[in-house]
């Protein structure tokens, strides 16, 4: 998770502040033009991710279940970030038409993505179980809230919804995601650079954050007590970003504790 935002994502939250400002501009620009069209493109948004999310998991566990634990491909990976960014430079270059393919495939990608990580961990992907597990990483947001108070709390947040509820929290949570990334591709040709740097750090992204969920998982399965593996989790967090912060001179490295043997 501390590796989780990579340095294309780090560079593109400059750019995803303009958005923001952007979008706030055109939501009170008033209700005639802004506050209706951004409302419509949301919602127009979140309802495609939510088709895609009922008729995909079929298609994203395509081949996966015959063979388990299988660790994840790192050619697989790459590809499916280079197909995302692909999909996400055509739908730049029309500009906003182009989302209507852009957010089903890049959706499905990426929800394949975090199959394969579920499957690496272990888990069945014929269940209800890990069906729902797969979705709550895109439920996870935007890769700025990538922190443990955030992973923890939507687990929590989602995990008594029924699957219809659960669905429409995810498409909700993911839709805003990709409603804010449409402002930086929606002028055809000078969207295609964006969307497809985007595509690929969004699909970078929940690669990671799905192998550190089920890693969770996997651990929660074998411990029994989510309760002191939620305290490790943190304490390890807090040890591997300050460290990071450390090989960027940004201070002196931390005095780190050694844990006891359980």
């Amino acid at each position: 998770m501390a590796d989780s935002r990579s340095f294309l994502l780090r560079f593109s939250s400059v750019f995803g502040r303009r958005i923001e400002q952007l979008r706030q501009t055109i939501t009170h620009t008033g209700a005639r033009f802004g506050g209706t069209a951004w409302a419509d493109l949301t919602i127009r948004v979140e309802s495609m991710v939510e088709d895609t999310l009922w008729s995909s998991y079929d298609y994203a566990c395509f081949g996966l279940a015959a063979e388990t634990n299988a660790p994840v491909s790192g050619l697989s990976q790459a590809a499916q970030r280079v197909a995302t960014a692909a999909s996400g430079a055509a739908s730049g270059f029309v500009g906003l038409p182009g989302v209507l393919f852009d957010i089903p495939f890049t959706t499905s990608t990426i929800l394949r993505a975090i199959a394969q990580a579920a499957r690496a961990a272990g888990e069945d992907l014929s269940t209800e179980d890990t069906r729902r597990a797969c979705l709550e990483v895109l439920a996870f947001g935007a890769p700025g809230a990538a922190d443990e108070i955030g992973y923890w709390a939507t687990r929590l947040g989602v995990n008594h919804l029924t699957l219809n509820l659960f669905i429409k929290s995810v498409a909700a949570r993911f839709g805003v995601v990709l409603s804010e990334r449409l402002l930086a591709q929606a002028v055809p040709v000078a969207g295609a650079l964006s969307g497809a740097a985007l595509n690929y750090a969004f699909t970078e992204y929940y690669q990671k954050i799905a192998h550190v969920h089920f890693t969770v998982r996997q651990l929660e399965r074998r411990s029994g007590d989510q309760a002191r593996l939620r305290g490790l989790f943190t304490r390890m967090l807090t040890a591997a970003r300050a460290r990071k912060r450390v090989k960027r001179g940004r201070q002196p490295a931390p005095r780190l504790e050694v844990l006891p043997p359980a």
